[in-house]
This record gives C-alpha cells, structure tokens and sequence, in this order.
C-alpha cells in the first residue's frame, strides 16, 4: 500500500513543502510563504492538501497563510477609563499567556526535527526513525510463538524488550535535546548488513553513539573492558568502541573535516551499576545518569559545528559506506 511523506525544503526565496509517494512519484508542494498548492495532477490536489494540513499541525514549519498579516495594527485601547485599563490589561495577560505557550510548543518542536528529504533524492532524512525501530521491524517478522514454544517466546520478549529500553532512552534524550543545544538521531542503519547504531547524540561535548542496554533489575560491574551483568561477561566495551570508531570514520569522509565520536553504553535501570575501573574510551552510565554525565563534559564543538555535523548526520547516504 502506498503511503505519502513530506519534506520540507528551506533556502533563501525557497519555502515548500514537497509530497511524494513511497514509490517516488511527486503529488506536488506547497508554497509556504503565499499558501498556494501545486499538485502534480489535479487526482493528486486532494492528497497534497490533506498530506501538508497534517504536517504543518505535526511540525509546525514558520509559513504565511492567506490574509495573514505578519504586523497587525495595534487594537485601540478605547481611552483613558476604568474599562479600558481593565481590557488593556486582560488583552496584555492573554497574549502573555499564548506567548508562552507558543514558546513551549517550539521546544517540543524544533526545526531540526522536521524531515528534509528531498523528493526523489538519494538519501532519506534519519530524522524520521523511532527509536527501537529495527528492533520493532524484527518483531513484526516473527511469527507469534505457540502456547508451550517457550523458545520462541523469549526470543520474542527478548527482542521486544531491547526495543523497549530504546524507548526509554529516546525519552532521556528528549530531555536532554529540549533547551536546544544537542540533536539526535534513532535507529541509524550502518552499512549493507542490517546493523544500526542505537541513537546518535550530538552537541556542545561533541559526538556520541549510544548502545541501550535494557536490563532492568540486573547487576552491572565494568571493570577496564570487562562488562558483567548477574555474573556473566559480555562483549559490549569491545562493539562500543567499534560502533563509535566506525561513526567517527564515516562522518569524518562525508563532513570533509575530522569528527571525533565516543562511545557511551546506557543501561536502563540495572538494580546495581559498579565501576571499578572506567574503560578509557567508551563511557559506561545508567540512563537517569546520562545528563548529568554529558554537562561534565567539556565544550568542543560550537553551535555552527553541531548544526553542520547534523546536518551531515540526518542523512542516510552518510552511513552507507
């Protein structure tokens, strides 16, 4: 079945709103600034609206609407009285109250969230992933296991919760990217071989892949690259650093200047978490530690190097290598 997707594309005397179908054929695009949609064909005029109403009610992209006037005049005040001090102040108390709540949408609504995918193009916006989606993807391939398949019914739950812990991290990362200085990225897909990096964090500390690791109620000991969990060693150190080194190469070939990437593993909720000895280069923290962890850390990168990493990042082509 077909589906429609939307991207926005901004550049100087350039404000649209492109709509396309899963098999690249174009509906059309809207233009933003005078509201005027351009189908591709008129049986396409009706998708286009509908597709781009929904996108600017999710995104919520700066645009112009008919007899929309960016300065209205001021509204009289109707004189010196009683009344009118009283009206002035109801209206100055209404538009300070829907001023703040614009402003709190925007925070949960940032630009750079909107997907920019060009029509047609050969990349796709990675901003568009949810977190645990490959996880989520492998699920639904799964068939549902019998009553007495015990088997197959913990590989299920084992898939579902490691999806789950990356839920859990995605809403520490909100968190975290909500004042405005870091981007992320969720489910980003490396290489030809079904592998993804868990999340891709990015801003003033610089570059991270983040592994989650769901295990709830567990005890976790890190000694050196040593990784434990209840007793038993696992090999996450040794693929962290991989992960990361591999992100810092690919993002460093498609940027054209040297990016540096870290590796950090979150454990969601472990009942005991001991570090006996950090690991020298990949970051081992829970998830309600994870901020706490990243404002140590020193500043270096500028905001124009975060948005130009991103902006490299957000697209898929970067990670094909």
């Amino acid at each position: 079945m077909l589906s429609a997707d939307v991207s926005w594309r901004s550049e100087p005397g350039i404000n649209r709103a492109y709509v396309w179908l899963s098999d690249g054929r174009g509906v059309g695009y809207r233009d933003l600034d005078v509201g005027l949609d351009y189908p591709s064909g008129p049986e396409h005029a009706g998708l286009l609206h509908a597709s781009v109403e929904e996108w600017l009610a999710t995104y919520g992209v700066p645009c112009r609407r008919p007899g929309f006037e960016e300065n209205p005049p001021p509204t009289p005040d109707g004189g010196g009285g009683l009344r009118a001090r009283w009206r002035r102040r109801r209206r100055l108390k209404r538009e300070a109250s829907l001023e703040r709540a614009q402003r709190e949408w925007r925070l949960d609504h940032p630009l750079w969230r909107v997907p920019t995918d060009p029509p047609r193009g050969d990349w796709r916006d990675l901003v568009r992933n949810e977190p645990g989606q490959a996880l989520w993807d492998h699920v639904a391939t799964l068939s549902t296991p019998g009553f007495f398949d015990l088997k197959a019914g913990q590989e299920r739950n084992a898939w579902r919760h490691g999806a789950q812990g990356e839920e859990s991290l995605a809403a520490e990362l909100w968190r975290i990217a909500r004042p405005g200085q870091w981007r992320y990225l969720h489910s980003v897909p490396v290489g030809s071989r079904g592998s993804d990096i868990d999340h891709v964090l990015i801003g003033p500390a610089g570059v991270f892949t983040i592994n989650t690791k769901n295990h709830r109620g567990s005890n976790i000991w890190v000694g050196g690259n040593t990784f434990m969990v209840n007793g038993t060693r696992q090999h996450y150190i040794r693929n962290s650093r991989h992960e990361a080194l591999r992100a810092g190469r690919l993002l460093s070939q498609a940027c054209g200047f040297p990016v540096a990437a870290r590796g950090v593993i979150a454990v969601v909720d472990p009942r005991s978490l001991t570090l006996k000895e950090r690991p020298a280069d990949v970051e081992v923290t829970t998830r309600v530690q994870l901020s706490r962890g990243l404002a140590r850390q020193p500043q270096v990168l500028d905001p124009n190097q975060v948005d130009d990493i991103f902006r490299i990042a957000r697209r898929s082509s970067t990670w094909n290598a």
